[in-house]
């Protein structure tokens, strides 16, 4: 076998392939002549491939063009033995370059055939133009909306901001608007892309940081209002922040919107501390009533004193117990000095925790004994866990002793329009422990509100009272309070069930769970 092999490459066995032309010049010269163009465009073909292949490395299947390569390779070679095999009859050489010829050409149609069903699936020329040019359109229109979006963002006289959520929690400041930059008095230039620590005056930093936490972990928008030191100096800031979700859901951004609202705080805090005063003008009498009492007292006791010393009856024990006695009444008169100070002083101070229980004793205290004399009764229920770090509510507490002062003087006032005889006001005070709110409810039995006017009577400016004997804003603003501290208060008309119709005014404020620095602030 091995022999007969052999045979094949002996080149002394064989004839050239000239003889079968008769070596004729003009054939042999034709042969060679096509057999040698064929075989250079073979040659320069699969160099054609590679060269193509190897530029445009992003080209489809070009492990196919590498394989036709090797094919077009090998046939070229056939050629170049066809010329060979006229002069020298290595056929055995010429046999086994076909072979490799027609392994490669196999290899080739299978792999073609294979890969048939991909290659049509590719888009063909008008495709390719059809989706580039709805490519062009949809950049066209991504343009125009950014154009849009860049033309709204800087031209917008709302302040904007765009916070940018790394994937380790922190917080940067992408970019501001340039109302934003004016109202803030920061440069766009200087804080994009710093975190937000480093952008803003730390104190300014931690404030903003903890709202930026809280909306990432609501996952929702959130509104709140904010006291800043900025560049531009002290300002209160309503800023709204609305989180923006990748594909994933994960929150990469939080678009906020801040504006400056110191001057309408202002003018609240106005319109509050007036209120406050024009309540305590309604007080006046009581407390002149209830200062009166331990002067009176203090002179009587002063006068005996004077007389005993006179008569040389005053002796050492007596003197002991009056002096106890005036130190007692003037620490009184000391309270209630002490307690109308912080009342009608401006309460300038952010929102704290605190008891509302404290507040609503406090309002009774002031009220009773005038209300009294009056023949109005004002009763008050307070449950023996009021006090507790379970009850306390965000805020401030001078507020909403306001806001019960007027719920009072109203009830009272009410009381006297409907007729002699007096009547009653009840306070009560709960835990909504399923709510999470804590509940204070003021009636009287003072004949109750119209109901045609009963939806009217928070709206500014508008009062029940005879001219002259109302502002309008007591009841408005006590409805401001209540909406600061993110609760809410409702009225309707109640009947008392002793034959009398009232009005309860009910407060709805959220229950705090105070830190335990927090807490100890609040009992203190």
């Amino acid at each position: 076998m091995q022999a007969g092999i052999a045979s094949w490459f002996d080149s002394g066995a064989f004839m050239p392939h000239g003889i079968c032309l008769l070596w004729q010049p003009g054939l042999l010269a034709l042969h060679v002549a096509t057999d040698a163009l064929i075989g250079l465009s073979y040659y320069s073909i699969p160099v054609a491939l590679v060269y193509f292949v190897w530029r445009r490395r992003d080209v489809a299947f070009g492990w196919v063009f590498r394989l036709f390569a090797a094919f077009i390779l090998a046939c070229g070679t056939t050629h170049f033995f066809n010329i060979w095999t006229l002069w020298t009859p290595d056929y055995g050489l010429e046999g086994l370059v076909k072979a490799a010829t027609a392994a490669v050409s196999v290899l080739t149609a299978v792999a073609l055939w294979a890969l048939m069903p991909r290659a049509l699936a590719l888009p063909s020329p008008a495709q390719l133009a059809a989706a580039n040019a709805a490519l062009q359109r949809e950049i066209a229109e991504r343009r125009a909306a950014e154009e849009r979006y860049a033309g709204f963002f800087n031209n917008l006289a709302e302040g904007l901001f765009v916070i940018a959520v790394r994937p380790d929690g922190r917080f940067a400041l992408d970019t501001i608007n340039p109302a934003h930059a004016r109202a803030t008095g920061l440069d766009p230039e200087r804080v994009g892309g710093r975190l937000v620590e480093d952008a803003l005056p730390a104190e300014a930093a931690t404030v903003v940081l903890r709202h930026y936490a809280a909306c990432v972990a609501a996952g929702t928008p959130i509104d709140y209002e904010e006291t800043l030191d900025l560049p531009v100096g002290r300002r209160v800031w309503h800023t709204v922040l609305v989180p923006v979700r990748d594909g994933s859901g994960r929150i990469v951004q939080l678009l906020g919107s801040g504006r400056d609202v110191t001057d309408r705080k202002r003018l609240q805090e106005d319109l509050v501390q007036a209120s406050k005063l024009a309540t305590l003008g309604t007080l006046s009498a009581g407390i002149a009533h209830e200062m009166s009492q331990p002067l009176n007292v203090i002179r009587i006791w002063t006068e005996n004193a004077i007389a005993r010393l006179r008569d040389g009856t005053l002796d050492r024990q007596r003197l002991e117990q009056l002096l106890a006695l005036i130190a007692g009444q003037t620490e009184r008169m000391g309270r209630i000095i002490d307690h109308m100070r912080s009342f009608s002083r401006r309460d300038d101070r952010g929102a704290v925790l605190f008891d509302p229980a404290a507040c609503i004793r406090s309002a009774i205290g002031l009220v009773r004994n005038q209300y009294t004399v009056e023949n109005v009764t004002v009763t008050c229920d307070l449950p023996e866990a009021a006090g507790d770090a379970a009850s306390l509510v965000r805020g401030r507490p001078v507020q909403l002793e306001q806001v019960l002062l007027n719920l009072l003087s109203n009830a009272r006032d009410a009381i006297h329009h409907r007729g002699p005889g007096g009547g009653s006001i009840d306070v009560t005070y709960r835990i909504d422990a399923d709510e999470g709110t804590a509940v204070i409810a003021v009636c009287d039995d003072g004949g109750g509100i119209p109901e045609a006017i009963l939806s009217r009577i928070f709206d500014p400016f508008f009062t029940t009272k005879e001219v002259g004997q109302g502002t309008g804003l007591g009841l408005s603003i006590g409805y401001g309070i209540v909406e600061a501290m993110r609760g809410r208060i409702e009225a309707r008309n109640v009947d008392r069930g002793d034959g009398q119709r009232g009005v309860r005014f009910t407060i709805t404020l959220p229950v705090t769970r105070p830190s335990s620095q927090d807490a100890e602030l609040a009992h203190a």
